[in-house]
C-alpha cells in the first residue's frame, strides 16, 4: 500500500494551500512524522485577509491581518523543515466581497479571481517542477478551495502527479456518507492512501496552534474527532487520508 509519508521523504512535493493553516490542518500529521525530511515547498494562494479569530486583531485591519498570517505560515514551514515557502499574495473571499455564508455557496466559476488563480498556478507547477503535487479536495465548497481545486485539476496535463488531502475542519463538518459522496461523485477521486499519524497527532496540534489568528480548541477538537473516524476502530487510532483522480473509466 502506498505510505505518504515515505512519499513526502523520496518525491519532492509541491504542498498547495487555499490559504495560511489550510495544510496544517489538512496533512499537518504527515509532516510533522518526516521529523523535518519532506522534501515539499509550500504554496499559498490567498495570503491577504481582512479575517481572524481574535476580535483584536480581526479590528487592526487586513493589512496586519495579512502580515500575521503570512508570518504564522513561515515559522510552521520552517518547524517543519519545509524547503521554500511561497506566498502568492491573492486576496482572500473575505476581500472579495464574501462573508461567511456566501463563502460556502458561491459558484467558483463566476468569481472574477479564477482565471488569475488558474495562471498563477499552472506558472508556479511549471517553475517548481515537483515530482508529486499535493492540493486541496475542496471539501465543503469554500470559494476559495474551490478555485485552487480548479485550477489544479485544469492543469494536469504538465504530467505532474497529483494527490488532494481532505480539507479540515471542513471534512469534520460531513458524515462519513456525505463525504465519501463528495469526494467520489462530485470530486471524481477515488482513496489513495490513509496515514496512520496518532504517533505524531500531538505534534500536528501543536502545528495548529503556531496559526493563533485562526486556531482554537473547537477547531483543534474538530479535527481530532475527523482524525478518530478516518482511523477506523484502532484503539487510538489517528489518521489522515489523500485521494487521487479516478482512472480513466471510472468517473462516477
Amino acid at each position: 500500500m502506498p505510505d505518504l509519508i515515505t512519499e513526502l521523504r523520496t518525491h519532492r512535493t509541491l504542498l498547495i494551500a487555499p490559504h495560511p493553516d489550510d495544510v496544517a490542518y489538512s496533512c499537518g500529521g504527515a509532516l510533522a512524522a518526516c521529523a523535518g525530511a519532506a522534501q515539499a515547498v509550500l504554496l499559498t494562494v490567498f495570503t491577504r485577509s481582512a479575517w481572524a479569530l481574535p476580535k483584536r486583531l480581526r479590528a487592526a485591519g487586513p493589512a496586519v491581518i495579512s502580515a500575521r498570517r503570512q508570518e504564522e505560515e513561515l515559522r510552521y514551514c520552517r518547524a517543519r523543515g519545509l524547503e521554500r515557502y511561497v506566498p502568492l499574495g491573492l486576496d482572500d473571499a473575505s476581500l472579495r466581497g464574501y462573508d461567511d455564508d456566501t463563502e460556502m455557496t458561491a459558484d467558483p466559476a463566476a468569481d472574477p479571481a479564477r482565471e488569475r488563480v488558474a495562471q498563477v498556478i499552472a506558472e508556479a507547477v511549471r517553475d517548481l517542477r515537483p515530482g508529486l503535487l499535493l492540493a486541496p479536495a475542496a471539501v465543503g465548497g469554500h470559494v476559495d478551495h474551490r478555485l485552487v481545486h480548479d485550477a489544479v485539476r485544469d492543469s494536469a496535463h504538465d504530467g505532474v502527479r497529483r494527490l488532494y488531502y481532505e480539507d479540515l475542519p471542513y471534512a469534520a463538518h460531513q458524515a462519513s456518507a456525505d463525504l465519501e459522496k463528495t469526494l467520489t461523485a462530485e470530486r471524481n477521486l477515488v482513496p489513495y492512501t490513509t496515514t496512520d499519524v496518532a504517533h505524531v497527532f500531538q505534534e500536528k496540534v501543536r502545528g495548529m496552534y503556531i496559526y493563533g489568528s485562526q486556531t482554537d480548541e473547537e477547531c483543534v477538537r474538530e479535527v481530532t474527532l475527523h482524525a478518530r473516524r478516518t482511523a477506523g476502530t484502532a484503539p487510538g487510532g489517528r489518521a489522515e487520508r489523500v485521494w487521487a483522480p479516478a482512472p480513466a473509466g471510472r468517473a462516477r
